[in-house]
């Protein structure tokens, strides 16, 4: 984000060096519409002419002949959006298509919180979530991952960081201990290929097992190799409500140490008691630039997160995996220890639970042979139904179902997330895949995230509370996201830029899905074109899955 003004000369040049193309052959115009370029400069009238997968011109182009003409009069024209936290991996093995994200507008994912198909191996990876879509984990490594997308065909482009927590996994297991050095060296070569084979730099999940057991020593050394390869540093922090602030100094001081920078997963400010506080986090987030540590964020526009609620255990119980959790909530002992800390400790680790209350955690998802009548309930309501006690009620959810339930925990204030939303540091990600209204993947009841998270942010965030200007909400959802994640060519609209384009209706565009429907497509995106070819139009989606590998700094196509 530092380096906005020198990008910001760059878009300038470029859009002002776009000339007429007069009697030019084009493959798609998009004619007559108000184009955001991207650089956070105010919509001008314009065409926008596209050769094979390029942008190839800007301004009057009524005189050149095109194989497709995008009547744009009265929209807006503008850079693909960027989704730079996404969940897509698996999803898009079962529908290429994409299409919760594809209709928001999203043309580039970046998956790879807290793990990534990519990097799966017979240890690691998760061939039993794969086999409910008919798809088989048949591939090695990142190049064979990225060759099985390739033939599945995807709509949108996709690129991935290499997790900590599954280097982690792969050496040390399930663990709660450090690694040997002879542990850690190997870690440190797993990193080293995977930003040779094109993996954007290195992220860590840290309050999911086996991440949280990382200390901070470690992950810098894992930071340094990324660090190397020009990487970045992408964290969920180990604590988004009453750790928060120091959980930032960690990130940020692995940023320092590692001579890297360093992105925020989904910044929040997690717990009541907290609320209010966003501004300080911020803060400190600015601080740390003016001291030379590049730091940015990203969020989504939600008061409310979502993850398995396994997670809202102290990190003793889950450590070992599941079998062994379950095993040890089947003890009362147990549960009354784990039921003591949960209300009774903040200090390190993130208490979900506490933060969010019974009341505040909504079950999303469950397997496929459990009681779906909880579906979109919160724990109170059920204890309610049932007239039993919250705590039977949560410790009964996460036995019987193996600790495999999903949860949204509503925690955050409006007034945060807006104060985040409207800061130039941030940049805006799904933490979501992508889903579908009907068949496999509309099950549960997911986080309205899925459908809706760029869609709300022009909506609610800049037409209707004001919150952003348009081409600066534009400007990080394209170009500042590109920036952000050093995705070259990508992001603006410029003559040699990817021609990945939305058309949308400023005036209707809005999202629909809810936390209580959460299955509903965005409306006022009409038109998703990536690498020069149209996936989306206003009949729905076109059938084409143009959508290729995005590389980190270390390698290109």
């Amino acid at each position: 984000m530092a380096r906005r003004l020198p990008v910001l000369l760059f878009a300038t040049l470029l859009l002002t060096s776009a000339c007429e193309v007069p009697e030019a052959v084009l493959d798609v115009v998009v004619r007559g519409g108000d184009v955001l370029d991207g650089s956070g400069k105010p919509a001008r009238r314009a065409d926008v002419g596209i050769k094979g997968d390029r942008i190839v011109a800007i301004g009057d182009l009524g005189a050149a002949r095109a194989g497709r003409v995008i009547d744009a009069a009265g929209l807006m024209v503008s850079p693909g959006f960027i989704d730079v936290q996404g969940q897509s991996g698996t999803t898009l093995l079962a529908d290429g298509n994409g299409e919760s994200h594809l209709r928001q507008g999203i043309t580039s994912e970046i998956i790879g919180e807290g793990g990534s198909p990519a990097f799966w191996t017979a240890e690691t990876g998760d061939a039993d979530g794969l086999a409910p879509f008919g798809v088989s984990f048949d591939w090695t490594g990142f190049a064979g991952y990225f060759e099985r997308l390739r033939q599945r065909g995807i709509a949108i482009n996709l690129g991935t960081f290499v997790p900590a927590t599954m280097v982690r996994r792969a050496i040390v297991g399930l663990d709660n201990r450090p690694p040997t050095p002879d542990e850690l060296r190997r870690m440190e070569a797993m990193v080293d290929q995977a930003m040779r084979d094109g993996a954007f730099g290195l992220s860590s999940a840290l309050i999911y097992v086996p991440g949280s057991f990382a200390k901070t020593d470690e992950l810098v050394a894992l930071a340094k190799v990324a660090s190397k390869y020009k990487g970045i540093y992408i964290s969920h922090i180990r604590g988004e409500s009453f750790n928060l602030f120091n959980a930032l100094d960690e990130a940020i001081g692995i940023g320092r140490e590692a001579s890297i920078p360093v992105v925020i997963y989904h910044l929040k400010v997690g717990a009541k008691a907290n609320w209010g506080r966003m501004g300080e986090a911020l803060n400190k987030i600015g601080t740390a630039n003016a001291n030379g540590v590049a730091v940015s964020a990203t969020m989504y526009p939600y008061t409310a997160g979502g993850t398995g609620l396994a997670a809202t255990l102290p990190l003793w119980v889950q450590e070992g995996g599941r079998e062994k959790m379950v095993a040890r909530l089947n003890d009362p002992a147990t549960r009354a220890r784990a039921r003591q800390e949960i209300e009774t400790k903040i200090d390190g680790w993130e208490n979900l639970l506490l933060a969010a209350t019974f009341d505040g955690i909504q079950i999303a998802s469950v397997p496929k042979e459990f009681d779906q009548t909880v579906l979109g309930k919160r724990i109170t309501a059920i204890a309610a139904e049932r007239k039993r006690d919250p705590w039977d009620i949560y410790f009964q959810l996460l036995i019987e179902s193996g600790g495999r339930i999903g949860a949204l925990y509503h925690m955050m204030s409006e007034a945060d997330v807006t104060t985040g939303l409207r800061s130039h540091m941030v940049t805006i990600g799904t933490d979501s895949s992508a889903l579908r209204s009907e068949g496999l993947l509309a099950q549960g009841s997911p986080h309205p995230r899925s459908y809706g998270t760029f869609p709300r942010i022009l909506g609610k965030y800049v037409r209707d509370d004001k919150a952003i200007e348009l081409p600066e909400a534009i400007r990080r959802m394209t170009w500042g996201a590109a920036t952000q994640m050093r995705i070259k060519d990508r992001g603006l609209i410029a003559p040699g830029a990817f021609a990945d384009l939305v058309v949308f209706n400023p005036a209707t565009v809005k999202d629909n899905a809810t936390y209580d429907r959460p299955h509903q497509y965005p409306t006022g995106i009409d038109y998703v074109i990536v690498n020069g070819v149209p996936v989306l139009d206003p009949k729905g989606l076109t059938g084409a899955r143009p959508g290729r590998p995005l590389y980190g700094p270390a390698r290109r196509p």
